[in-house]
């Protein structure tokens, strides 16, 4: 699933189209006549929230999109050759010199003010971890005490499955959950409510430049420093069942936690 990080990616993709009038906007059937009404709107600066990517046009309303698991953007000057077959579009958005194509995501809606203002979906969702400026770069406040409140709220379940949850955090996916946790020294399973602040402020602080530099990244998620990577390690913890810990030698862990039994990784000595 697209992590908040590939999020501000497809964002800052997006660029090329950002003020230039819409020639053609295609959307999925159910949505009728509303997209040729779109058609001469100016696309404004994506904005994203978590995995939640908003794209307001000029006359108000805005483009709601989701990608799940198997989301993806193609961005490029006209004609595109489609990477994938047409049946796999769900928003494809032109302008004069350039077009870009949403394949797959289940998620794309067409939004009013009002209706962007009153989303479930949207409303709901916790402190965005990335945070980001206008611009995308770090530096955005991360509202860690909201975070905060909310996972105690969560009492006795696992704090890793609780991280995971979108209602509490915004933008975190499973494997930044395990190296982030791992490199706070959190064993996954502990308790959210017993999660004192400096373990969080530890993740937290763990989680962001991970995340960060994941928005340069394409292809692999990689958590490591140079120095590891150069010698074949690119992860602390997640997918290396049995293989040893990189700061203590432990085997790594593979459990499943509820509500979704999503694999978690852990050392078992590192982590408390």
């Amino acid at each position: 699933m697209a992590e908040g990080h590939a999020v501000i990616r497809w964002a800052r993709r997006l660029a090329p189209l950002v003020g230039a009038p819409l020639t053609h906007v295609q959307m999925p059937k159910r949505w009728g006549d509303r997209p040729a009404g779109l058609v001469g709107q100016h696309l404004q600066e994506p904005r994203t929230h978590g995995k939640h990517l908003l794209l307001p046009l000029s006359g108000g309303e805005t483009l709601h999109c989701h990608g799940a698991q198997y989301g993806s953007w193609q961005v490029g000057e006209r004609p595109l050759d489609l990477r994938k077959e047409e049946k796999h579009v769900r928003l494809w958005l032109q302008t004069a010199a350039h077009e870009a194509v949403f394949y797959h995501g289940p998620t794309v809606e067409l939004l009013t003010p009002e209706e962007l203002a009153e989303h479930e979906r949207l409303t709901s969702l916790g402190p965005d971890v990335m945070a980001p400026l206008p611009d995308h770069t770090p530096g955005g406040t991360f509202d860690r005490a909201e975070a905060a409140r909310r996972i105690r709220a969560r009492g006795d379940d696992p704090i890793k499955p609780v991280v995971l949850d979108q209602r509490v955090v915004a933008g975190v996916g499973n494997i930044y959950a395990s190296e982030g946790l791992f490199l706070a020294g959190v064993d996954p399973r502990r308790p959210a409510a017993e999660v004192t602040d400096a373990e969080l402020d530890a993740l937290w602080d763990a989680v962001h430049p991970m995340m960060w530099d994941g928005t340069t990244r394409y292809g692999r998620t990689k958590t490591t420093p140079p120095e590891l990577r150069e010698q074949g390690h690119d992860r602390w913890v997640y997918q290396r069942k049995g293989k040893p810990c990189l700061v203590c030698g432990t085997p790594i862990e593979l459990v499943r936690l509820p509500p979704y039994d999503r694999a978690t990784y852990l050392c078992p000595t590192c982590q408390h």
